[in-house]
């Protein structure tokens, strides 16, 4: 994985005891630079069950297969690429989102959806950022990877989840975000995000994002993501049933015509 110059810094401060794991860091900045640098392979598949829970408590079940790949330090300016495939059930399979997440503040995240009812790939405009995809609570802009240039950050607190103290940041975007604000609280060690509060326009608490952890491969990856949309009054659970890293995910994955043609 390619690791930022800053990024590796810290994590050597970090190994050499300079910045205790349960002292506050320099600043919200560091935090989100670690958990941006993390290691995590350079592609991963993992398989999915999506639960999809009204208030009514009838849930609807998808299940899916995500392909990513790290794109930092490439000739394309981007930091990510994510393809998410639809399996089940009948009504949604094909259904794809693809999304070119960019490395820094300048441009734009590139988007793509698949319809299969009407057989037609999609580009999603930067105005449709906020929409829900497939019925869930995630939206578009939640699917794709901010890099850290692309927020101003600040460390809050420090503050016990779970059991554990964690490093709390305020990440302020710098341009145009379907939120106005988001509160992550960062495991110190680890340095994954265990949750994310979204605060939407005016200040009000729009979702809150929980993500439980699991290790494979000696990385740290999803188990379980859980995103209860506060004023929906919904929620989505993500329940990751196999997780592959290293796999040499070449460009025709993350190609547009993958969304169209599947991937094997």
């Amino acid at each position: 994985m390619r690791t930022p110059a800053s990024a590796g810094l810290l994590l050597a401060a970090l190994a050499a005891g300079a910045i205790a794991a349960d002292d506050a860091p320099p600043d919200g900045r560091a935090v989100m630079t670690l958990v941006d640098a993390r290691p995590r392979g350079p592609d991963e598949r993992l398989a999915a069950r999506w639960r999809l829970i009204p208030k009514s408590g009838r849930e609807r079940v998808r299940e899916t297969r995500t392909y990513w790949r790290d794109r930092r330090g490439d000739d394309e300016g981007l930091h990510s690429q994510r393809l998410i495939i639809f399996d089940a059930p009948a009504p949604v399979k094909d259904t794809a989102f693809l999304v070119h997440s960019r490395a820094g503040a300048g441009g734009e995240d590139r988007r793509w959806v698949y319809l299969p009812a009407l057989r037609k790939v999609r580009r999603i405009a930067s105005g449709d950022r906020d929409k829900l995809f497939a019925g869930s609570d995630f939206s578009y802009e939640d699917l794709s990877e901010r890099a850290v240039g692309e927020d101003e950050h600040r460390l809050l607190r420090r503050e016990e989840l779970d059991g554990v103290v964690h490093w709390v940041v305020e990440s302020t975007p710098k341009g145009e975000s379907g939120y106005e604000r988001r509160v992550v609280y960062v495991h110190p060690e680890r340095h994954t995000p265990s949750r994310i509060d979204f605060y939407a326009r005016g200040d009000r608490l729009e979702k809150t994002l929980r993500i439980r952890w699991q290790q494979v491969d000696g990385i740290w990856a999803w188990r379980e993501l859980e995103m209860d949309g506060v004023r929906r009054k919904h929620r989505t659970r993500i329940e990751v049933q196999s997780v592959e890293h290293d796999l040499g995910l070449t460009d025709d994955v993350f190609a547009e015509s993958a969304l169209r043609h599947g991937v094997p």
